[in-house]
């Protein structure tokens, strides 16, 4: 099996030749996720740090696709790590709030098992 090697150092030259060898259309995100498994599919072995792929990615959608605007507003959030209102609202999901109340039920019934423990053990005393 013979492996295409992406690196820092190429991806600028492989995946634009890619896309345009393939005659594939960037118009958003889904596009591109869309070409890099693709490209993973046809051998080609990405040797980039996730963050760094995932920036890359974003600037190559907004270079095939300048007009969209959340094309622009991703660069922009990957650009100044903006990201505080997905991780706020992560925080508040109803499965974020079901995790957090599932710990604090667990611990309130640690507390009831270990005084009825208690008043066991007073009950057997007396």
């Amino acid at each position: 099996m013979k492996i295409i090697s992406v690196t820092n150092a190429n991806i600028h030259e492989i995946v634009p030749k890619y896309i345009e060898d393939n005659d594939i259309n960037i118009n958003n995100i889904d596009d591109i996720i869309n070409t890099y498994v693709d490209m993973v599919k046809d051998k080609y072995l990405f040797l980039i740090e996730g963050d760094l792929l995932k920036d890359i990615l974003v600037n190559i959608t907004y270079m095939y696709s300048p007009n969209d605007d959340m094309n622009k507003d991703r660069v922009i959030c990957h650009l100044t790590g903006d990201e505080s209102d997905s991780d706020d609202s992560d925080n508040d999901s109803p499965m974020h709030k079901n995790q957090k109340n599932a710990g604090t039920q667990f611990h309130k019934d640690d507390k009831k098992d270990n005084n009825k423990d208690e008043d066991n053990k007073q009950d057997k005393d007396d």
